[in-house]
């Protein structure tokens, strides 16, 4: 007996029957669905990397050359400009200076060359040139502010009056009141050094500038009649010399004191001396070299003929601040200056 009759095989599932069907291929509508999701893809790469390499050619465009980019605003010309400053100069001082022809756009002007002619004249220390659409142009200045007057000649031409601001800068000005000016001293003892079409600042007018400060706001008096400021020594030993209505030297020292303690004795030795009908005319006076005492000259005052004596010498006190020091009349005979300690 067969042993295949004994062992039937074992059940088969539908599965396991060979079939002869090929797969199915995509149809139509498919590969039209398909074809055109990997266009939009391709399209919007392309349309992304078109903006990008346009912003980038608008960006250059703006920092190289604006002018170029003129096709949008080219028939909108300038209308107005709008200025903000901190000092004098008016609109049209800045539409002068920034001279643009009629009819120029914002798109066609440069804005570092128009800060470089607002700047150049230097009574501008800081120039900002705004655009604003369609049709504005805004400016805003920081001016330098005067603090004294220098007169300078360039060849053979007659001298000229400059301002002299607290950084050194040295410049004419437009647009000060005269009274302002005719107040202010001179600066005295210093070269001027060309740089381009103007001069290199001044070396230690910002100390200058502390003194005139000082003075104006304790004593007003005294300020008015500040006439010249020598920086001859300051280089030296840090002194300034100024010469006044009353006094033809008066010496502060940048290193002994505080200028506000020099001028309150200087205000009250000028107080003083009126007092002493023997004193003649003060010729100097020495704020720099020291607190307690102030070395004072005078030119003499002329001895009367009927004099046979020299007056008594005198002290003045001269409060907590400022000591008491000896006052020394000059000898009958003596034709030089005389010094004597306040």
């Amino acid at each position: 007996m067969s042993q295949s009759k004994f062992n039937p095989p074992s059940t088969r599932s539908w599965r396991d029957i060979p079939q002869q069907v090929k797969p199915r291929t995509m149809g139509r509508e498919g590969r039209k669905r398909f074809f055109l999701a990997v266009g939009n893809l391709v399209g919007l790469v392309l349309l992304l990397g078109a903006c990008g390499w346009g912003v980038y050619e608008v960006v250059s465009l703006w920092e190289t050359d604006p002018r170029r980019i003129t096709a949008p605003t080219k028939g909108v010309p300038i209308r107005d400009m709008t200025v903000r400053t901190d000092g004098v100069l008016d609109k049209d001082w800045v539409r002068r200076t920034l001279d643009l022809p009629k009819g120029t756009s914002l798109m066609e002007i440069n804005l570092a060359e128009l800060k470089g002619r607002l700047e150049a004249g230097r009574q501008v220390g800081k120039a900002v040139v705004e655009r604003r659409f369609p049709d504005m142009l805004l400016v805003t200045l920081q001016e330098r502010t005067p603090v004294a007057r220098l007169m300078a000649r360039s060849g053979d031409a007659e001298p000229q009056a400059f301002e002299v601001a607290r950084d050194g800068t040295v410049y004419s000005g437009y647009g000060y009141d005269e009274v302002m000016l005719g107040s202010l001293p001179f600066i005295d003892g210093v070269r001027l050094v060309r740089d381009g079409s103007g001069f290199a600042p001044i070396e230690g007018m910002d100390v200058v500038a502390d003194l005139l400060g000082t003075a104006q706001a304790s004593a007003p008096a005294l300020y008015r009649s500040f006439k010249v400021v020598s920086l001859a020594r300051f280089a030296l030993d840090r002194t300034l010399v100024v010469k006044s209505s009353e006094v033809e030297a008066i010496t502060f020292g940048a290193s002994q004191d505080s200028f506000y303690r020099q001028i309150a004795r200087l205000d009250y030795i000028l107080s003083e001396v009126p007092a002493q009908a023997t004193s003649g005319q003060l010729k100097s006076i020495n704020l720099a070299v020291g607190d307690r005492q102030v070395p004072v000259s005078f030119e003499n005052a002329p001895v009367s003929p009927g004099s046979h004596r020299a007056p008594a010498a005198q002290s003045y006190g001269t409060g907590p601040s400022l000591g008491a020091a000896l006052f020394q009349p000059p000898s009958r005979n003596s034709t030089s200056s005389s010094k004597r300690d306040f």
